[in-house]
C-alpha cells in the first residue's frame, strides 16, 4: 500500500512505524522538516494513497485534508478535527469518493467492550483524563486560541467524547445537564510542564479544565493541571478501567477496521454521524 503522512512529528513516531513494520510504503509530508519527502501535498505529482493521516497543528486540519483527500482513498484526521461542524461537514462532502474520519483510537481498545457492559449497568460512569502536571507546551500553538480552537476541550475531550459514544448506548440522544470549560492557568504561573517546555514570550488564552454531563450518568472531565494525583480512567461505580497512553494495537485496529469497510457506505455514515457529533459538543461549551 501506498501511504502519505502529512506531519512527521507524532505523525512518524506512530503511524510511520505501524506501516513501518508492515513493509508498506510510507511517503512524508511536512513544511518544516528538511528530511520530509515533500515540503506540501500540492507538490506530489503523479500518485495516489491508499490511506492518508494529517498529522499537524489544528488550524492546519482542514486545509490539508482537503488537498489529500484529492489524492488518497481514506483519510484519517487527528483529534479535534476541525473548526466546527459545519466545516466538517463541507469537508466530508466535498470529498464523496474519499473516505474522511476524525481519529477517534479509544474505541478500539482491547478491553473497550468490558467498559460499555460495566457502564451500562452502573449508577455513576466517571470517564477521565485529569493530569496533574501536563500542559502540552504552554506558549505554543496548543495554547492559542485562534491555532488550537480552545485547549484541553480540544487536545483531551474529545478522547473522552469517543469514548463516551461506545459506553452509552443512547449517545446521540443524551442531554448535558452541566458543563464548563474555564482557564485556570496562564504563562506567569506555569514554571513547569511535563510535557513541553513553557515559552514565557507565548501566548496561553484556551481553556485548561473542561466537564461535560451526560443524563446525569455521565461525567467527562479532562484536566491539563489539577495538580491532584493523575487519574486517566473510567469509572463505572467501584470499577475501574485504567487509560494511560493508547496502545499502538488500538490504532491498528483503527486503521484495519477502515480498510476492511472501505466499501462499506453504512460504515463511513456512521463514522461521519459520530464525527459530527463530537464536534457540536465541543461547540456547545
Amino acid at each position: 500500500m501506498n501511504i502519505l503522512i502529512v506531519g512527521m512529528g507524532f505523525g512518524k513516531a506512530v503511524y510511520g512505524e505501524i506501516y513501518k513494520q508492515r513493509n508498506h510504503r510510507v511517503v512524508y509530508v511536512d513544511l518544516f522538516d528538511p528530511n520530509a519527502d515533500y515540503q506540501s501535498i500540492k507538490s506530489i505529482k503523479g500518485e495516489r494513497f491508499d490511506v492518508a493521516h494529517i498529522c499537524t497543528p489544528n488550524y492546519s486540519h482542514h486545509s490539508l485534508a482537503d488537498d489529500a483527500a484529492v489524492i488518497s482513498n481514506i483519510v484519517f484526521v487527528e483529534k479535534p478535527g476541525v473548526a466546527n461542524s459545519e466545516g466538517w461537514n463541507d469537508l466530508v462532502n466535498d470529498h464523496p469518493n474519499t473516505r474522511i474520519v476524525m481519529v477517534k483510537n479509544n474505541q478500539y481498545r482491547h478491553n473497550i467492550d468490558d467498559m460499555k457492559q460495566a457502564a451500562i449497568k452502573a449508577d455513576r460512569v466517571n470517564i477521565h483524563w485529569r493530569n496533574r502536571n501536563r500542559i502540552p507546551s504552554p506558549g505554543s500553538w496548543f495554547t492559542t486560541k485562534h491555532l488550537a480552537f480552545g485547549g484541553v476541550s480540544r487536545d483531551l475531550v474529545p478522547h473522552l467524547l469517543s469514548i463516551y459514544q461506545m459506553l452509552n448506548p443512547n449517545w446521540k440522544t443524551s442531554d448535558i445537564t452541566n458543563s464548563f470549560a474555564i482557564q485556570n492557568w496562564n504563562l506567569s504561573n506555569i514554571q513547569d510542564s511535563d510535557y513541553g517546555t513553557v515559552n514565557n514570550n507565548g501566548i496561553y488564552n484556551v481553556d485548561d479544565s473542561c466537564r461535560i454531563q451526560y443524563d446525569e450518568k455521565y461525567n467527562l472531565w479532562g484536566d491539563w493541571r489539577s495538580m491532584e494525583p493523575d487519574d486517566i480512567a473510567v469509572h463505572a461505580d467501584d470499577t475501574v478501567f485504567e487509560l494511560g497512553l493508547c496502545p499502538e494495537s488500538a490504532y491498528e485496529s483503527m486503521i484495519d477496521t477502515a480498510l476492511a469497510n472501505a466499501d462499506n457506505d453504512e460504515f463511513w455514515h456512521k463514522q461521519k454521524e459520530m464525527d459530527i457529533w463530537i464536534h457540536q459538543q465541543l461547540e456547545a461549551l
